[in-house]
This record gives C-alpha cells, structure tokens and sequence, in this order.
C-alpha cells in the first residue's frame, strides 16, 4: 500500500471519528435543551465565541427574551465548531478522493463524494434554520438524519480507501437482505429523531405498553406525525398532546421490533454460507442491536438518564455503520473478505 493511499485511508478515518463525535454533541445539546443556547447563526449572540456574549454588558438588552445560560451556549457553541471542522475534514476528503476517481474513472465513487459534500451543504443549511426556525421539527429532524447519513457516507469512503481488491458489486440475495435492513435501520432512526424532536421520550413511562393499567391506548396519527407544522412558533419543549407523543413513542418502539426480527431472520438464513469475516459483521450488528434495546428500556424504566440517551444515540451510529460495512462485506463477497474496522 503506497503511501498515498495510506494517507487516503487516514484522512477518511479521521473524518468518521470526528463525524461520531459530532453526533455525540447533536445529542448532548439536544438532551440539555441547548438547541436555542445561542438564539442567532452562526455566532452566538452577535460574537464569534461565548466568552465574548458573557463579556457584552449590553446582552441583557438587546436579547431580552432569551438571556444568555453559559453552559448551554457553550454546549450548542461547541457542537457548531466540531461541526465546521467535520465539514472541512470532508472536503479535504472529498478533493483527496475525487482526484483519485477521476484518475481511475470510478463514476459510482464520483457520485457518491459528490452526494457527501451535497449532503454537508444542506446540512450547514439545517443548522441555521434549526435555529432561526426555532426548533422546526421537520427541520431538527433532517438534520439529526443528515447526520447518520454523513456517518454512512463516510462509512463507504473508508471502505474504498481500505479495499485490497476491485471493488466490482454482485447483486445477490444477502446484499439485498443487507440493503433492505440497513434501509430499515435508517427509518427507524427517523422515528427516533421524530421521538426527540417532539419531546416524546417520556411520554411512556412504562415497557412494553405506554400505561400498564391500559394497554389499549387511544393513538393521534395525524397529529403525531404532520410534516408541515407553522412557523414562528417555539418548539422548544414540544406542542404536541400527550396522545401524540404516545404515539409517537410506541411506533418508535414497534419499529424497532420489527428491525430485530428482520436481523434475526436474516442471520438464520445466511449464517451458515457467509464467511467468517462476514459473518462477524452479522453478529456485531445483532449485539449492537440488542444493546439498542437495553438502552432504549433503560431511557423508558429511568426515565432518561443523560448518560444512557447518549449512548442511545452513539449506539444507533455504531449499529448503522456495522449494516453499511456488512452490506458492503456482501456486494464484495466474490473477492473482499471484509472491509477493515
């Protein structure tokens, strides 16, 4: 492996750890309610740092209805920096990458670096209007999605860098089992963004049911899950009605039964013709899975703890960048054993 490659392979690594570390901040300042810690975009009230807010004597003035709460500026402040960086670490990547493909005329890799830096743009897009939106649900949503999205992206980029063979794709049956459960991941991890962004994580205190007096709870569909909510209103907290989130909370929880018992099926089909390196992945993913599920009892029995809710989160990163690399392990089967972890 020349060195070039070498430094390919790095820079892409670099790019998902900072990415992972990115989510665990998203997830932070949203479990701290730090969303709104900074009212403006993209500094924080009117100055490039907090310190500078916490020196400004006129603050208290010209931002009478949002007063400055150090920690949570900090946090949201902190999590915009990271942020910023990621997107340079990607485009590095992306310029690194793009000069190699075009060298190689590999158009899918072409499309895919140049879905990544699309992606990165709206992202960048998301944030400020997760702000002056105050909070849009629709809008924190994409941008929690967009996050694991960049995260699977990047997940790809480094398995180009760390293949040891043409990377030719074979549709076969596990590689459509693979893609159609780390599809199901992706939707699942929406309804959990869903669940965050409408403050629904508590709305059941009790598992398996919302209440266990009553198991036949009333559900509110339209009201749970309408895109198109207005604009100017604060959705910090959550609007929604108690049903509604109840609702939202209990499909969260269908979905992620149902993801599991797409894993388990798929490992009783394939377990005994994959090879070992393949089949290692599977596993990975089903101990993620089950660690998935702890943690998201946990959140329920203890009423979300922060510790646990962020691991919640790095958990379900983990758990979607194990599906792309097994998915990635099966379209390469013929002549990749692995895509190195």
């Amino acid at each position: 492996m020349d060195k070039l490659t070498v430094w390919q392979k790095r820079l892409s690594l670099s790019a998902l750890c900072f990415a992972f570390l990115v989510i665990v901040l998203g997830a932070l300042t949203r479990l701290i309610d730090a969303g709104l810690g900074c009212p403006d975009w993209p500094g924080c009230y009117g100055h490039l740092t907090v310190i500078g807010a916490e020196q400004d004597q006129f603050l208290k003035w010209a931002y009478p209805q949002t007063p400055l709460v150090s920690y949570k500026a900090w946090a949201e402040m902190l999590h915009r920096y990271c942020a910023g960086l990621l997107s340079l670490l990607i485009l590095s990547l992306a310029t690194v990458l793009g000069i190699r493909f075009v060298r190689e005329k590999r158009a899918a890799f072409l499309v895919l670096l140049l879905t990544l830096l699309a992606l990165v743009v709206y992202q960048i897009m998301l944030g400020r209007w997760t702000v002056t939106l105050q909070l849009l649900p629709s809008i924190v949503t994409q941008h929690l999605l967009g996050g694991f999205l960049t995260i699977a992206l990047l997940g790809l980029c480094y398995c180009h860098t760390s293949l040891k063979t043409d990377s030719t794709f074979y549709l076969k049956n596990e590689f459509v089992w693979g893609l159609i459960g780390t599809i199901l991941l992706l939707v699942q991890i929406f309804l959990g963004a869903w669940t965050s962004t409408h403050y629904a994580a508590l709305s059941c205190e009790a598992f398996p049911f919302c209440n266990e007096i009553d198991i036949n709870m009333p559900f509110a569909w339209q009201e749970a899950f309408q895109w198109q909510t207005p604009i100017g209103l604060n959705y910090e907290g959550g609007l929604l009605s108690e049903t509604a989130r109840q609702t939202i909370q209990m499909v969260h929880r269908i979905g992620a039964a149902v993801v599991f018992l797409y894993w388990f099926v798929f490992f009783l089909m394939v377990n005994y013709k994959l090879k070992p390196k393949v089949l290692k992945n599977l596993y990975l993913v089903l101990i993620l899975l089950l660690i998935q599920f702890a943690l998201g009892i946990a959140n329920a029995v203890f009423s979300l703890p922060l510790v646990v809710a962020v691991l919640h989160n790095v958990a379900a990163a983990l758990l979607l960048l194990s599906a792309v690399f097994l998915t990635w392990q099966l379209a390469n089967n013929k002549k990749v054993n692995s895509c190195k972890q």
